[in-house]
């Protein structure tokens, strides 16, 4: 069976480099899958979830702002953020939404208003991710 090479690449670190069948992902042009052989790519990334398929099962990781590539079945996420579902702490991100909206009600430059919105942006993604995934 055909894999897709992906490779996830934070400023901190390498957060995945493994062989998968299929990634869907949020771009700013909305939802995408891209499974091995896709076409040569490049698409701004969105704050949301990203699943990843492999041998049968499916993992779940909250990802920032950023750009995803394809090319010779190759997919580089590169990312602000990516971290797994099971390893978001919900309180701590909840905090950071509760900052975020709190500070975008004050008077902000335009700078310290985009840097906050990106925050809260994130805080979201990762709220989402963790919530649909909660062990019940």
């Amino acid at each position: 069976m055909a894999q897709l090479h992906l490779k996830v690449v934070t400023p901190e670190k390498l957060v995945l480099d493994e062989e998968v069948s299929q990634v869907n992902v949020s771009t700013e042009e909305g939802q995408i899958g891209i499974l091995p052989n896709h076409t040569n790519l490049m698409a701004k990334l969105e704050p949301g979830e990203m699943v990843i398929k492999k041998d049968g099962k499916t993992d779940s990781l909250a990802v920032g702002d950023g750009f995803l590539q394809v090319s010779d079945n190759v997919l580089t996420i590169m990312t602000d953020l990516a971290t797994y579902a099971e390893d978001i702490d919900e309180r701590a991100v909840e905090d950071a939404k509760k900052r975020a909206e709190t500070a975008l009600e004050e008077k902000l430059s335009a700078e310290e208003y985009a840097e906050t919105l990106a925050v809260l942006e994130k805080s979201l993604a990762q709220l989402r991710v963790k919530r649909r995934h909660r062990v019940r």
